[in-house]
């Protein structure tokens, strides 16, 4: 049977391509709203008039609450279900949410005083729950939607066409290219309000094809051992879930790791610091964004089927593997450069070194970030296979968790390193001139993602579930719901 086609064959349950392809969309909707977070340092410091350290530890605080409330959401996601599925109804109200979350975070400049803290405050943390619901239906779902391991990675095919290529580097090619000329090279008033309204309606399309896509599997005879799943009631239960289950703990912290290397190499601080003042042209980040979309089709259409003949797990290390080297590549040419601003002035092989050393360090660390959602499917089958358990609300929840702590801490280390180069009160634009202190804290900024690299390589390679894990799940799973028939 082709791919093109759904079935319930054996152990496996399979969707169509083009069910598989429109549910990805889900997550690109969120990731519009991550790419548009990347500029909120800018509107809080240029616009608002918040110092760089107030943003940072303002982000500290909601990130805080965040860690508090992931888990319940969590729960909630697990016991939640209506006439209407399980996973549809919060991916709209969800997005609806973020809507109204960043109507009053772009609008905290209209308020004074302490009044303009505490609304500026509130608006982040209603984003990071209602981002949290979001992104954590794209891993609770992935399940339901498919268990055929020759299935499940296509996601990732999927999730970098639309995610890496389709938001993050189109997105950077639109801003640097497009909108920022558009509005003096200034991210003043008017290029957030151009800038945002086109992120709200685009994630408002985006998450309506995505429920498309999950409604045919949105049904209980899809949720772990269907009507026998091993009901979830307490505290107690959802902890022994997290404290036996050693690949969600693994994957948990690895993922988080790269997501906080993605959200610090996509932040437009570390952009205009690298690609405005280091290399003195903030141009050439659209101009090398877009050369970067081919190798990246063709890298996680490699990884893919290094994982579908062999494993998710390899997959994941060989991006970790790309993403280190081309990071090092890149250290090295600044560190060896007399003038770095000079690099791409007079051209030859340190500027065609450098071009595919930061397409590497994208498309090396981007596969990773996309192919832990496919392995949170993996571990919710795993729990489901060990426990009886089908809480993939929980289990998403927990990625979601540490994607939100990675991904708040990345703008503050940021903070940090730009105020401890001198600026205290605002962010470095691109009009600014190149001294040795910048050229330290963008060269720290490359270099703090490869001490994290090397620890996720050391990370997964005890995780768990291979192939020949991931088998043995499906054929337990399979027997279990058998027996109950």
């Amino acid at each position: 049977m082709s791919q093109n086609q759904s079935s319930t064959t054996g152990n496996y349950h399979r969707a169509k391509q083009w069910e598989i392809a429109f549910f990805s969309l889900n997550n690109s909707a969120t990731n519009l709203y991550l790419f548009a977070f990347g500029f909120l340092t800018y509107y809080a410091t240029g616009i608002a008039g918040f110092t760089t350290l107030v943003v940072g530890n303002l982000l500290g605080a909601a990130r805080l609450f965040d860690g508090f409330i992931d888990p319940t959401i969590g729960v909630i996601m697990d016991r939640f279900n209506t006439r209407w599925g399980k996973f549809r109804p919060l991916m709209i109200a969800s997005n609806i949410g973020l809507v109204l979350s960043f109507l009053l975070l772009f609008s905290t400049h209209r308020f004074e005083g302490a009044l303009q803290t505490v609304i500026f405050l509130i608006a982040l943390i209603f984003h990071k729950v209602v981002y949290s619901f979001q992104q954590t239906v794209t891993k609770a779902a992935q399940p339901a939607l498919t268990n055929d391991p020759s299935q499940r990675p296509l996601f990732s095919i999927y999730d970098t066409v639309f995610s890496s290529i389709g938001v993050f580097a189109l997105g950077q090619v639109v801003v640097s290219n497009f909108l920022s000329p558009r509005h003096g090279g200034e991210f003043n008033q008017a290029f957030y309000t151009e800038f945002l309204g086109g992120v709200m309606i685009l994630s408002a399309i985006l998450t309506t094809l995505a429920v498309i896509g999950i409604r045919r599997k949105d049904r209980t005879e899809y949720f772990g051992l269907g009507e026998d799943t091993v009901e979830t009631k307490s505290l107690k239960d959802y902890w022994s879930v997290i404290k036996g289950n050693k690949p969600l703990q693994v994957l948990a912290i690895s993922g988080g790791l790269m997501k906080f290397n993605a959200q610090l190499i996509g932040d437009q601080a570390f952009i205009v610091i690298l690609f405005g003042i280091i290399l003195g042209n903030y141009g050439l980040s659209g101009q090398i964004s877009l050369l970067q979309i081919i190798p990246n089709l063709l890298v996680v259409i490699l990884f893919t089927r290094l994982a579908t003949k062999k494993d998710l797990k390899s997959s994941y290390t060989a991006g970790v593997l790309v993403a280190l080297a081309s990071a090092a590549t890149m250290l090295a040419i600044l560190f060896f450069s007399e003038d770095p601003t000079q690099i791409f002035v007079n051209g030859g092989l340190p500027s065609i070194l450098f071009i595919i050393g930061f397409i590497g360090l994208k498309v090396g660390n981007s596969y990773p970030t996309s192919v832990v959602l496919t392995m949170s499917a993996d571990i919710t089958d795993y729990e489901t296979a060990r426990s009886g358990r089908f809480v993939s609300g929980l289990i998403g929840t927990i990625f979601s968790l540490t994607d939100s702590i990675a991904s708040s801490l990345a703008p503050i280390v940021i903070g940090f390193i730009v105020a401890g180069v001198g600026f205290t009160e605002s962010y470095p634009d691109a009009s600014e001139k190149l001294t040795s202190a910048l050229l330290t804290g963008g060269m720290i900024m490359i270099g703090l993602p490869m001490v994290l690299y090397l620890i996720v390589l050391v990370l997964i390679r005890i995780y768990p579930l291979d192939r020949a894990a991931m088998d043995q799940i499906q054929s337990d799973i399979a027997t279990k719901k058998s027996k109950s028939n």
